[in-house]
């Protein structure tokens, strides 16, 4: 039987079909060298987290894709074809109990990660537009190596509207917000902000709220003032919207 020119291989006609450019034709799957230092700098406590997320701007990410084979049936010129086949994105379930999107720096990375993913290259904005689009609360560059680095809910708001992202105890929005609500609130005797998980490896809460105490004050009352300060944080909207997740320490003042 000859050949058809005017269908691939399977006997899908090519007519009707549109083709465009790929923006990614010169890609040789590599990481962004300049991402990698900045973690590699993250990580010995000299570079901060907004950097890293501040490189991804520029940065090409690989989504993985994993194929599921469905029907299967036999071509016009009797080989085996794929009837249907589902290219699925890959979310998964983080430590926290969030959904993440796992993307990657490099094929080399997402290799190691499963060999049977397919990479899709995109700018890592529009890997947080899909990720925020599909109520994911977690970006997780390059899971299970040492270039690993999750991006939390209100750093993925940023980066897919293209806003400057800024880690929340350093936050003048956040700091004021907690200052209202904190401030003059008896019987706290002060308090403070600090990074909960600074390496963003959802090792902890985002944040850590450390509230002074006087000692000697009864479980009941201390009771009642955290719960006060809950119910307020909830109703703050700079908190609800540039804070991930928090947790409080009590300390003597």
């Amino acid at each position: 039987m000859s050949e058809n020119i005017y269908a691939d291989s399977a006997g899908v006609p090519w007519e009707g079909r549109e083709f465009e450019p790929n923006a990614w034709a010169d890609d040789d799957g590599k990481s962004n060298p300049r991402l990698l230092e900045l973690i590699k700098a993250l990580h010995e406590g000299h570079a901060r987290s907004e950097s890293v997320v501040d490189e991804l701007r520029n940065t090409r990410v690989l989504i993985p894709l994993l194929a599921d084979l469905g029907e299967s049936g036999v071509g016009p010129h009797g080989q085996t074809v794929d009837k249907s086949a589902e290219l699925s994105i890959v979310t998964v379930e983080t430590p926290d109990a969030q959904s993440g999107l796992p993307v990657f720096s490099s094929v080399e990375a997402m290799q190691r990660w499963n060999p049977k993913a397919r990479p899709v290259p995109t700018a890592a904005v529009k890997a947080a537009l899909a990720a925020a689009a599909e109520g994911n609360t977690r970006m997780i560059l390059d899971p299970m190596a040492e270039s690993e680095f999750v991006l939390r809910r209100p750093a993925i708001t940023a980066l897919a509207q293209g806003l400057k992202w800024v880690s929340p105890e350093e936050d003048e929005r956040v700091l004021t917000a907690f200052g209202k609500l904190l401030d003059n609130l008896e019987p706290l005797m002060g308090w403070e902000l600090s990074a909960g998980d600074p390496l963003c490896l959802l090792a902890s809460a985002e944040i850590e709220l450390t509230l002074k105490l006087p000692e000697g004050l009864d479980h009941e009352t201390i009771d009642a003032l955290l719960q006060k300060i809950a119910n307020s944080m909830a109703e703050s909207f700079e908190i609800a919207e540039y804070v991930d997740s928090i947790r409080v320490k009590l300390a003597a003042a």
